[in-house]
Order: C-alpha cells, then sequence, then structure tokens
C-alpha cells in the first residue's frame, strides 16, 4: 500500500512539529510500539523503520479504536522543513519521505522573490494596464495573453522586448505562462457589465455569456502557479456576482490574502472621467491595503483638449450628418418615452463621460461642443484623458483599445503602492 498525505507543519514549543496520525500506518510497518529513525536530509525528512530508532510510534484512543501516531517536534530534525507552508507526506512499506509540496515550492520562492517582480498580464488588449506596469519601476513585464489579432500586435510594437501570447486563455496551460511573479489581469467585462447583461439577457447569469467564464481559467493560472501578488479589475457589478465572488473565496481558500476596493476616480483619484472599477488585489503576504490619495479633480476638460482651432470646422463638419441622424434617432425613441441621448463637452466642462469602446461609431457621447458644431475627440485627447499612448494610427482601433482599458494613471498609483508593500517584505 502507498500512502499519501499533504498538511502543515504544526508547532510546539516554538518547534516545527510533525503529526502523522492514520491507520494506514500500520500497513506500511509503522505499527503502534515500532521504532524508527528520522533522517535530515535536503529539504526533506525520510522516517525509516528501525529496532534501534529513538523514536517510537505512539497512539491515542478514537472511538474504542487505537490510531497510530507519528509525533516529531524537533528544530534540528525538521528545520528543512520548517520555511514551507505544506508538507508532502509520501510512504511505502518501512519507509516515509517528507518533503515540501509543490504548492509550498511556488510559495517560498514567491515569497524569497526581489524587485523588479516579473508580471505577466492576461486580457492584454492593447496595453492600457501594460503602461502602468511599464510605469511602475517595482515590476518587470515578460510577457501579455491576447486573443485579438490587432490588439495584439498594439501591445507587442509598444513593448517589443516582452511576449505577447495570442490565444484564447481557456486552451492554455498554466505551464504555458512564462515564469512570473506577479499577474495581472483585466478580466473582460461585456458579460458582467449592466450593458452586457441586458444584451445578451444575461440577468442572474453573466457567468453563462461567451466571456461570463473566464475567471474560471484565471483560478487554474493563479492556483498553479502562486505568484507573489494578483491584480484584477472589473466592473463593479462584477464583485457581486457569483464569479466575482467565487475567484475571491477561492484565492483565500489556497492562501492569499485580498484586499477589494471599488474604486471612484473622479472623488478619490484625481481623474476627468467618473469611470468606476472593482479592484482585487491577493497578496501571499499579509497586511496590503489599497489607500486611494482622496483627491477630488479640480480641473476642466481644457487640461485634455486641444485649444480652439481651424481643425474644428472641419472635425465638426466630417460628422455633422452623423450627428442629425443620431438627434433624429434619439428623438423617435424619446417620443416612445425611451431615454436615449448622449453627452457632450466643452473646456469649461469639470467632468468627463466615460470613453466607450464604439465611441469610433458616433453613437454615443462625449462629444466636443465647438462654434461650427460638435466634433469627437481626438485620439491624442483621448489617449490624454486615459493616461496611456497607443501605438496605433488607426483612430477605431485605438479607441476601441481605449474606450475597453484601463484608467493608466490610477493603476500606475495602485502598482507602486502594491511595488512599495512586496518590496518591504521582510
Amino acid at each position: 500500500m502507498k500512502f499519501l498525505a499533504f498538511q502543515s507543519l504544526s508547532e510546539n514549543r516554538q518547534s516545527p512539529r510533525l503529526w502523522i496520525e492514520s491507520l494506514r500506518l500500520e500497513s506500511l510497518g509503522f505499527t503502534i510500539g515500532r521504532g524508527f529513525t528520522v533522517e535530515p536530509r535536503p529539504n526533506m525528512v525520510r522516517l525509516r523503520l528501525s529496532n534501534l530508532g529513538g523514536n517510537h510510534v505512539s497512539s491515542r484512543t478514537s472511538g474504542r479504536q487505537k490510531r497510530p501516531i507519528i509525533d516529531i517536534a524537533h528544530r534540528d530534525l525538521l528545520g528543512a522543513l520548517s520555511d514551507f507552508v505544506e508538507i508532502k507526506i509520501a510512504g511505502s512499506f518501512r519507509q516515509i519521505d517528507v518533503t515540501p509540496s509543490m504548492r509550498a515550492f511556488h510559495i517560498l520562492r514567491g515569497l524569497r522573490s526581489k524587485p523588479p517582480f516579473k508580471t505577466v498580464e492576461v486580457f492584454a488588449g492593447g496595453g492600457t494596464l501594460s503602461a502602468a506596469i511599464k510605469a511602475s519601476p517595482g515590476f518587470e513585464l515578460v510577457a501579455g495573453i491576447e486573443i485579438e489579432p490587432k490588439y495584439a500586435d498594439v501591445w507587442q510594437r509598444a513593448h517589443p522586448e516582452a511576449t505577447i501570447v495570442q490565444a484564447d486563455v481557456r486552451r492554455l496551460h498554466p505551464t504555458d505562462l512564462p515564469e512570473h511573479e506577479v499577474l495581472v489581469a483585466s478580466i473582460p467585462c461585456t458579460s458582467h457589465s449592466m450593458l452586457g447583461r441586458a444584451k445578451k439577457s444575461l440577468a442572474g447569469k453573466p457567468e453563462l455569456g461567451d466571456t461570463g467564464d473566464l475567471y474560471l481559467s484565471i483560478c487554474e493560472f493563479v492556483a498553479h502557479r502562486l505568484p507573489l501578488a494578483c491584480v484584477f479589475e472589473n466592473v463593479p457589478s462584477f464583485a457581486n456576482s457569483l464569479a466575482g465572488r467565487s475567484l475571491v473565496h477561492h484565492l483565500r481558500n489556497i492562501g492569499y490574502h485580498v484586499e477589494e476596493a471599488l474604486l471612484d476616480p473622479f472623488n478619490d483619484w484625481n481623474e476627468p472621467q467618473d469611470r468606476r472599477r472593482w479592484v482585487m488585489v491577493a497578496t501571499l503576504s499579509p497586511g496590503f491595503t489599497l489607500r486611494p490619495p482622496g483627491t477630488r479633480y479640480g480641473g476642466t476638460a481644457a487640461d485634455f483638449l486641444d485649444a480652439p482651432n481651424e481643425q474644428d470646422a472641419v472635425d465638426a463638419e466630417r460628422i455633422a450628418g452623423s450627428i442629425d441622424a443620431l438627434r433624429r434617432h434619439n428623438r423617435r425613441h424619446a417620443a416612445l418615452g425611451h431615454g436615449f441621448g448622449f453627452t457632450t463637452i466643452n473646456h469649461d466642462s469639470v467632468k468627463i463621460p466615460t470613453l466607450v469602446r464604439s465611441y469610433h461609431k458616433i453613437n454615443t457621447g462625449p462629444f466636443v461642443e465647438t462654434p461650427s458644431g460638435l466634433r469627437l475627440l481626438r485620439k491624442h485627447e483621448a489617449e490624454r484623458i486615459m493616461g496611456s499612448r497607443i501605438s496605433c494610427d488607426h483612430y477605431a482601433t485605438a479607441i476601441e483599445i481605449l474606450g475597453q482599458g484601463v484608467q493608466t494613471r490610477v493603476f500606475r498609483e495602485i502598482l507602486a503602492q502594491l511595488g512599495r508593500f512586496l518590496s518591504a517584505r521582510d
């Protein structure tokens, strides 16, 4: 018979303690009263049956049945295992080997890592979160995963030193990812956002949408590699979904300390765009707390828009027909009692509405008011608002990336806080 068990070392009087209790010990020859030796080896301990052994199998009675117990509490004998959070106990006839589990090896490796921390970004898009990683000195961006070819091309252009993996994460095995200490993921929100749930009839069941199950792959990656830290973000409604609660619950159960927050960029992070998001930071070491700067945005849209110029008239004329059609469309729906409309801003606006992925289709705002009519935000204006430059000259692609990306300045601060915490570990 083979014996296999996974457990933690306990402690007795400040010394590590190995406690093995099982009727199966008898089938290995470790019967009650038998002597055995304890042989410390590099990263392991071996127990062998021996009549000359200084240790003996003890017992306790449970339900009128005596159960054999191996109980060793000794710093010198178990010191090689004391740094590991979990041990693997593998027994065969007359011998038991006690080693760190693979999970324990990964955890200790992460806890002993030093900055810059190798970082993998999942669901990389065109790089709005990658830009925050690259701007944080405590992290080294080594790879990104992105399924959409045109976004992957933009990401690779911006980060030629890193590897882009173009694939559906569901089809990847955790060993396909390069070595890393930090995993960052902007889990797609199309099934979890309020609009996505309504359009796809996913009320109460967003996990069944085309992207709703992607968090399961993230769980697999993290459980296999156990990186030192993970950062996840999504729409606020993800936080209370089955997916969001399952992700948090799973990470806590496998040993992570989890910090969650709902970001209020306009009121707390000095951002002109009120793009609220849920963020979760999971760390192997306890104690990380996300601290918003608590700074309300006090500027105007003029901080991000071009000064009025002759190009305004050209840009307004180009989309005038689309704006007229959009107004007629909205009037028809307003007559039916529907709340359709679009937003506009000018240089004095104190808040900029959220930029959406489909903005380039001229179906929603914010449009910029000019003396000649409304115009679209220019690419570089949208980049200023989001805090990230996109390595792509194609307007529609750049807007799609920005519209579904993160506010880079906010996540640059979040990663700066995380980097300081990880670097300060004992």
